[in-house]
């Protein structure tokens, strides 16, 4: 059995759930640091109400109300379904995304179109491309094997007040990769990703950025960050996506009960 790692794709799905690990720094390298990362607790499932602000580079925002739903459907091997629900503004209200993952191959990914009245499968060649108009692509919410990279600690050093672990992971195939490679700053206490680079596949520059902009708590038992902006930094345009509130609580809860049926084509088409 392969393992997975989602360290882009969990900012999405309620952003980074991670749980604690005891482990010392001594003889830890790269690679072991991507496993402890991988080896969190998600709960069984996990749904949320968050914003999606897309601000541009004079500082113009777009705020955007989505609901999260994910579910975990496969124990041993890890994998989850995940859907998005589009809420505001009323121009993509009833949009919906799908995502299925799989052992051993790509996740599945539908998204669904109030437009266009049907449903639309994403293929390996739109992976590039943006979703929702945000800076982040289909790819980045993809999960990955863990083995399909080469893994290297670069250093260690303190990061907003963090000690973290600096690691840079190199993909194996660069063909069947966005990203040239990516640096993460991993937090020593709770193995949590609160800084990641990603670097372009041509010019081999900085390209991309994703910042945790939230203290890092426990909802339910479970270490969890509440706010990330992803910036392109060619274009100065940044996505911060956050968990809403109400009443001063996060709109977050593990553990909840979720048909099967929701992470259908026939709930993605029609809602219900």
């Amino acid at each position: 059995m392969k393992k997975k790692i989602k360290i882009i794709s969990i900012c999405l799905m309620t952003l980074f759930i991670v749980g604690s690990l005891n482990m010392t720094a001594a003889a830890i390298d790269g690679r072991e640091i991507m496993e402890r990362v991988d080896n969190r607790d998600t709960g069984d499932s996990r749904h949320a109400l968050m914003g999606m602000d897309l601000i541009d580079a004079n500082g113009d925002v777009r705020p955007r109300v989505l609901e999260v739903w994910s579910q975990k459907v496969d124990f041993e091997k890890d994998l989850n379904h995940n859907i998005i629900i589009f809420h505001e503004p009323s121009s993509i209200k009833n949009t919906r995304f799908l995502q299925k993952e799989n052992d051993g191959e790509d996740d599945d990914q539908w998204i669904y179109l109030p437009d266009l009245g049907r449903v639309r499968r994403i293929s390996g060649g739109q992976g590039g491309d943006s979703f929702m108009g945000s800076d982040f692509t289909y790819d980045d919410l993809k999960s990955r094997e863990i083995d399909d990279f080469e893994y290297k600690l670069l250093k260690e050093e303190e990061y907003n007040d963090y000690e973290t672990y600096v690691v840079e992971a190199i993909p194996k195939n660069p063909a069947e990769e966005q990203y040239a490679k990516t640096i993460s700053w991993i937090t020593k206490e709770h193995y949590i990703p609160v800084k990641i680079e990603m670097y372009d596949k041509d010019s081999k520059e900085l390209y991309k950025e994703m910042k945790i902009k939230s203290d890092i708590e426990k909802i339910d038992g479970i270490w969890t960050v509440f706010s990330t902006v992803m910036e392109n930094l060619d274009s100065g345009h940044k996505t911060n996506l956050y968990v809403k509130k109400r009443d001063n609580n996060y709109l977050l809860e593990y553990n909840v009960e979720i048909n099967d049926k929701r992470f259908s084509q026939q709930f993605l088409k029609t809602g219900r």
